[in-house]
């Protein structure tokens, strides 16, 4: 509670808008996950999943501070309009991404991107999602096994799960990756766009490098097989934002840019190139507020 009040008091005094006001130069590129839609509850790795209203929230509050433009689209430089640009992008295609978060999206007629883990489409749920406890977290020594020993791979966590005796928890279905026809049918003839978030979901850096590069490959190859070639978009989203030099090295045999979760504004850091496969992102937790985002953009949180 007190952290949101000096939040708000930042707020209106101005000063977050002022220091986004004099990055006109700036890039910045969003990264959310899921949307829960109004009247559902919020399940599984409770960070990922932001609530449908505070959603608009942030796409109002962005709106007053920045262009909001295609993914596809960035370009170093100064906008026309003097305001920095932001892309709104997402991992995985949550189903409550594609429904809710589109609908949001559509009414203010903003552009975004969907970063897809093509071989996972319409799955029951993900790991870190179906092995999180009740109260919304995800155990440390489980993602560190997952990650570490089984290389964040969807079929080998939930087996190895099994295996342990813990039950993965079924999921409702906003919570869970929509299936291809759905998806595709929520990009057609919209400013949605869909980049490749890899086959399996892998930990890019937790595998062998041949793994890792055929699953960039397959991601990929999934978004050139798109009837519709304008939704996609030759980007790539690191898993969990993992990779190693060598990966980014092997990216860039496939992807134009390669994006990671977290690392603040783009362009600001001086970054942004032409075709860079280390992007930084602002990662947007679903407990962040309206105020929060905006000190965040700002660079002050």
């Amino acid at each position: 509670m007190v952290k949101r009040v000096v939040e708000r008091g930042l707020h209106l005094a101005g000063i977050p808008g002022r220091r986004i006001r004099g990055r006109s130069s700036g890039t910045v590129i969003l990264s959310y996950h899921n949307v829960v839609p109004r009247g559902e509850s919020p399940v599984g790795d409770r960070s990922l999943h932001i609530d449908q209203a505070r959603f608009g929230a942030h796409l109002d509050r962005l709106a007053d501070t920045h262009d909001i433009v295609p993914l596809g689209t960035l370009v170093p430089g100064t906008a026309p309009s003097g305001r920095p640009r932001a892309a709104i992008t997402f991992d995985d295609a949550y189903l409550g991404t594609i429904t809710a978060g589109f609908e949001e999206l559509a009414r203010r007629g903003m552009p975004a991107t969907v970063f897809v883990p093509a071989g996972l489409l319409g799955c029951e749920g993900f790991w870190w999602d179906r092995l999180a406890s009740t109260s919304g977290g995800l155990s440390p020594s489980v993602r560190d096994h997952a990650m570490e020993r089984l290389g964040g791979h969807q079929h080998r966590v939930l087996d190895h799960a099994v295996a342990e005796g813990r039950r993965p928890e079924a999921l409702p279905d906003h919570a869970r990756p929509a299936d291809e026809p759905t998806l595709l049918r929520a990009v057609a003839d919209s400013d949605f766009t869909l980049g490749s978030h890899t086959w399996h979901h892998v930990n890019l850096a937790g595998v062998p490098l041949d793994e890792a590069l055929t699953e960039m490959r397959r991601g990929h190859e999934w978004l050139r097989t798109l009837e519709d070639r304008e939704r996609a978009v030759d980007w790539l989203a690191y898993p969990y934002g993992h990779s190693t030099p060598e990966v980014e090295a092997a990216a860039g045999a496939v992807a134009r840019c390669a994006v990671r979760v977290e690392g603040g504004a783009a362009e600001v850091q001086g970054r942004w190139v032409a075709a860079d496969h280390r992007l930084p992102r602002v990662n947007v937790p679903a407990g962040l507020t309206s105020d929060g985002l905006s000190l965040r953009l700002a660079g002050l949180r």
